[in-house]
């Protein structure tokens, strides 16, 4: 009988042990100042599936553990699975496939107390800056968030002045941590976020930093497939050919416009800076369309096409529009047909300047200067035309 309970003692230890040292799972023990009730945490699978896991709290303990392959955010909440930015039983934290214990009080969560996470580590040094940062910006927030309920036309026009230096501080942040975390995964969930708010040099940079098996994680090849994104639709490369159907249902051809200078104008009927602009696009449309200068407008009024024509007629644009082509099923965009992807557009307005043989010869964004630059190169090609 010893001999048996010797053995069943080491088959006991030989099984708890395997299940802490498991390279694919994670166990996350937690303490919690309320008696009973659940706590939730989603997260993708390694199989890239979502996952949505609940643990009931047993006198101010929880256990909640699944299966990774590398670290992962975590959405980890209490009283509701609703994932909320505001709600204060709600926060994001890092897992990893190991062992991890969380304490955590009752409106508390966004200062929820992690160990056993690297990764979490450097994710906290970010998110304390940035939080720092906010409250300073509180009152700011919280003014632009009512004029936004009242009329967002007009959050839109603030809100491109009033958050100029907040935005700055914001970007010196997170350029600050990208350069002290350059191996983290923490790093590359930001830059996956944040690209949009980075040059393509700068999204290099930091991407190139990344350590291989960062690059080849999850968050990783996110960033990779933005990196790879940013040599569609750039100069020196050939404009992708579309087909779309205009205002009246006409078919709008961009291979019909060959030997004419063309600009994509992507905007959209609820663009502030894109309607701002069109005044002085039909000044240029006016000054070169007879030299051989068309404007196609590609507009982001997929959901409300009676917007689209409401805005179109409003501004009296006198060149052809199309829609970028989102189709919706079950309210979700379906991008089969979306011209805006063969041009990697990310933010509006963009404008891009094809040449008679349709390759791109320019690219431009909203500002004073990016206006400029787009004067200047019509101005060269139709001078002495």
């Amino acid at each position: 009988m010893k001999h048996i309970s010797c053995l069943a003692f080491i088959i006991c230890a030989f099984t708890v042990n395997a299940q802490q040292k498991a390279p694919n799972k994670f166990i996350l023990d937690g303490t919690i100042d309320q008696k009973d009730g659940w706590v939730h945490l989603s997260y993708m699978s390694s199989a890239n599936k979502p996952i949505i896991d609940s643990a009931e709290i047993k006198n101010g303990i929880f256990h909640l553990s699944g299966s990774i392959t590398e670290p992962t955010i975590g959405f980890f909440s209490g009283k509701t699975k609703t994932r909320s930015v505001d709600d204060p039983n709600s926060t994001t934290i890092f897992l990893e496939p190991t062992q991890m214990k969380i304490v955590v009080k009752t409106n508390e969560f966004k200062q929820a107390k992690l160990t056993g996470s690297v990764s979490n580590n450097d994710f906290q040094v970010l998110q304390k800056e940035t939080q720092k940062i906010s409250a300073r910006w509180k009152v700011v927030m919280d003014t632009l968030s009512a004029v936004n309920k009242r009329s967002n036309t007009k959050y839109q026009e603030l809100r491109d002045w009033a958050l100029v230096p907040y935005f700055q501080e914001m970007k010196e942040a997170k350029y600050a941590f990208y350069n002290s975390h350059r191996t983290s995964y923490a790093t590359a969930y930001e830059l996956r976020f944040g690209a949009s708010d980075l040059t393509t040099d700068s999204l290099k940079l930091f991407y190139n930093r990344l350590p291989e098996k960062v690059q080849q994680s999850r968050l990783g090849k996110y960033v990779g497939e933005e990196v790879a994104k940013r040599k569609i639709g750039i100069p020196r490369t050939v404009a992708k050919a579309f087909i779309a159907n205009g205002l009246s249902g006409d078919k709008v051809n961009l291979a019909d416009e060959k030997g004419k200078y063309v600009l994509l104008d992507f905007w959209a009927s609820w663009c502030v800076p894109c309607r701002a602009g069109n005044p002085h696009l039909k000044d240029l449309y006016a000054m070169y369309h007879t030299k051989g200068f068309d404007v196609i407008g590609v507009s982001d009024d997929d959901r409300d096409p009676a917007a689209w024509k409401k805005a179109v007629a409003q501004d009296a644009l006198p060149w052809q529009h199309v829609l970028r082509g989102l189709k919706f099923v079950n309210g979700l965009p379906e991008k089969s047909s979306d011209i805006n992807d063969g041009f990697n557009i990310s933010s509006l307005p963009t404008q891009i300047l094809i040449d008679p043989s349709g390759k791109i010869i320019g690219r431009y964004g909203d500002g004073g200067e990016e206006h400029v630059l787009l004067d200047k190169k019509l101005e060269s090609i139709f001078s002495n035309k």
